[in-house]
Order: structure tokens, then sequence, then C-alpha cells
């Protein structure tokens, strides 16, 4: 069978459904029902559904715990570093050797969530019209699948489609087109949206992450103003639905929070900064290394941030930095500061380049454990102009390895059954 995505799966797509319409979640005030026979998809209820179902999955993407958006690109960038064997998928993310096709990034997954999405849309849209908040979170949510893909995977990747019940194969896009269609969601999101300030804002910030994405800095900037520094959108899990990251950290012991990993890495524990709270666990299942948790993901039901109103202000700051306002950003990032008792008053630094690596040094520790580091690293080199063997973890790795060159996820292999898949167009920033 081949998927919406153009990609051949290896399950029948009302199996998968079924399975994500019959999740019993936290994450709204609507239960599905324990089964969800295809007929029954076809009316308001069916509707609410899918979009159960597409949150549900969503959030097993964004917090899985080998395959998931959070674990995987900070295993690339600088947020953690293995402590299991070369056997396991992140391995391979950590040590940067990421040969084509790839199975360290869950890429079908990401892609199946924004198809998920999208079923549910098009189900609101047609046996529930009046419920346009819900269908604007749910363009938000595929607006977020698309960033994940823009800013962790390697250009060249498709997106498909279904019409009229058939699917639709995608053609390669580039990394900007890749965030011009989340952009266009977002749009949709807050088109939808107007009787929801919490949907709204949260549209709104996905929309400045595209927007930095694609390097619109002053339209990045303007679509933040009217979020509220207190905004939080946050992914409930539970015992039934675990947090992945805590899973991985502090059961499994298959990762560690880094420090200073491979001579670019933030002092993530070492700076014993409030906001990037760590615990010692144990020894890893290396033997060796040590394992530290985030503490703020201390149980399987922890909570955790897609989007909140910390990022806006993130956004407003460097958006005034490109532009020559060194003074507004320290400002703007001295006032985030000030609400955590702890955390001095940053000073100016003396040249472009120090305020540049103090703004993302603000990001790094604020944005932790949330997906959004790779994205980041990413961008200093294509936006900014720094080598790549400057920003990402390099060098001699700890078990006598040489850290790998890549900075990007490529394709999972079934991709390559999609007829118009090119493979990677560029393994860059």
């Amino acid at each position: 069978m081949i998927d919406m995505t153009g990609i051949a799966v290896r399950r029948p797509l009302v199996v998968t459904l079924m399975l994500a319409a019959a999740a019993c979640t936290r994450f709204t005030d609507v239960s599905a029902p324990d089964a969800v026979q295809l007929p029954s998809l076809n009316n308001a209820s069916g509707a609410e559904a899918l979009r159960v179902g597409s949150v549900s999955g969503f959030a097993l993407v964004y917090a899985g715990a080998e395959q998931g958006q959070i674990t995987t690109s900070g295993a690339i960038a600088d947020e953690f570093t293995n402590t299991a064997t070369p056997v396991i998928s992140l391995a391979g993310a950590d040590l940067r050797t990421l040969p084509e096709p790839g199975t360290s990034y869950p890429y079908l997954a990401v892609q199946r969530s924004r198809l998920d999405a999208r079923r549910a849309i098009t189900a609101l849209q047609t046996y529930a019209p009046d419920r346009r908040a819900k269908i604007g979170e749910q363009f938000a949510l595929a607006g977020y699948t698309e960033i994940f893909l823009g800013e962790n995977m390697c250009p060249g990747i498709p997106l498909g489609e279904m019409v009229d019940g058939n699917p639709i194969y995608g053609t390669p896009l580039s990394t900007d087109e890749l965030f011009d269609r989340a952009i266009a969601d977002f749009d949709s999101a807050l088109a939808y949206s107007t009787d929801s300030v919490r949907v709204m804002n949260f549209a709104r910030i996905g929309r400045g992450r595209a927007l930095l994405d694609r390097g619109r800095f002053s339209d990045a900037g303007g679509a933040m103003v009217a979020v509220p520094t207190a905004y939080l959108y946050q992914l409930q899990y539970s015992a039934a639905q675990p947090n992945g990251v805590y899973n991985i950290v502090s059961v499994s012991k298959w990762i560690t929070v880094s420090n200073r990993e491979g001579i670019n890495g933030l002092d993530f524990r070492s700076a014993n900064d409030p906001r990037v709270p760590t615990t010692f666990v144990s020894k890893g299942l290396d033997g060796v290394t040590d394992v530290y948790a985030f503490a703020r993901y201390s149980s399987t039901s922890s909570p955790i941030v897609l989007a909140s109103g910390i990022e806006a202000r993130l956004i407003e700051a460097e958006v005034m930095l490109k532009g020559g306002d060194a003074n507004g950003a320290l400002q703007t990032l001295n006032a985030l500061r000030a609400t955590i008792p702890g955390l001095a008053p940053l000073a100016m630094q003396s040249t472009d380049a120090a305020r540049l690596d103090q703004l993302f040094r603000e990001r790094g520790f604020w944005l932790f454990a949330t997906g959004h580091r790779l994205g980041d690293l990413r961008r200093l080199v294509r936006q900014y102009g720094r080598a790549t063997e400057s920003v990402f973890p390099t060098g001699p790795y700890k078990d006598g390895r040489t850290y790998g060159t890549d900075v990007s996820f490529p394709a999972d292999i079934a991709q390559q059954d999609n007829p118009g898949y090119k493979g990677c167009t560029s393994r860059g920033a």
C-alpha cells in the first residue's frame, strides 16, 4: 500500500486510522472510543476521534524515546550524548555519521503525523465545520511537522497528499519550500482560530519560528507582538503514553544531558543554570558514561512545552539583534532572565560575533530539550555564515572515534519507493 506521502507503508491505512482514533489520551477533553470502525468516522464523532488521534500521534513523534523529535535532533546537536552501544539508532546521530538512506530520525512517523492532521482537518471541515479552533489547531500541528522536516532533514524531502481518495506522490522540496508550506499552514490556523486566543498564540509562535527559519526576520518579529510571555502550549503525557525523553534517560539510560560536547557544545550541566537542572542517574549502558537527567522531565507524566511566550521574546530579541538594535536585544533577554531567581543580567558583548553567541546560548538554555537546537545550529551556518565545524560537536569522540560531518538526517529507505524522490539534494545546513 502507498501512504499519502507517496511512501510504501507496511501496514494498512485502515489499521493506522483505527489505532490513532482509538487512543485514549489526556491531551484533550475528549476520549476516543475503544475501537473505531471506518464507517463511523463519517460523522462529527468520527471527526473528533481523528482529531484526538492526531494530537496523540503528534505527541509521540515529539517526545518518543529513541525515535522522537527531541531526542534525535538533540543527539546530532549538543544536547544529548549516547551512553549505550553503536547499535541504537541514536548512536549515528550523536556521532554525526548518518548515511543515506537513514534510520536515525522518525521520518515516516513525522510524515504520518502530518497526514493524520490533514485527515482530521478534512473530517472536521466536512462533519464539524463549526469547531473552527479545533481545525485551526490541526493546521498548526501540520505546520509543526513541516518545521521538523525542514529543520532536521536534508533538502529534497517530498510532501504528498490525498486527492479524492487517491495518494499523490510528493515532489522533492527545498528546505525553504518546506518552511513556506509550514507558514501557509500556520496562516490557515490563524484564519480558523479567531475565537480561541490559545490556538491563535500557538499558531503565531509556530509561524514566527517558520519565518525565522526562512530568514524573514522582520516578519517573524511582527508575528510575536500579541503573544504574552506567560503563554504555554504543552503536550501532556502519562504512564499509558509516556514522556519518552524521561524514559530514555532515566529508565533506559541510553543517553545523557551533554556537557561541552565535541569542543563546541554548551556547558549544559556544569553551568548550573536553573533553566537546565540536571540530576545524576547512574552509569550508562556502556558502563562508563555518567547519565544525567534533565530534571524538568522527572516522570513519565511530565509535560513538554512545544511553544511558549518565552520563545516569542527570544524571536523578538534575535530580530532586534539582526536589525542592529543590540541594546533592545539585550534588554529583552535580561527581562526574561529576571523572571528566574538566580539568573544575573547579561552584559553587553563587545563584538557582533560575541553578541550572536550570547543570543544563541540563551536560546539553547531556554529551549533545552524541546527540539529546537538542531534547527538553531543549522541556522548559524546557513543564515549567519558560521563554519559548520565551529558550531556542531566535532573532533575526538568519547570512545576513540572521530565525529563525522553530517548536519541533517536523510530520509528513510521507504521513501525511495516514491519514483519522484531523488535523495538528498544537499547534505549541508
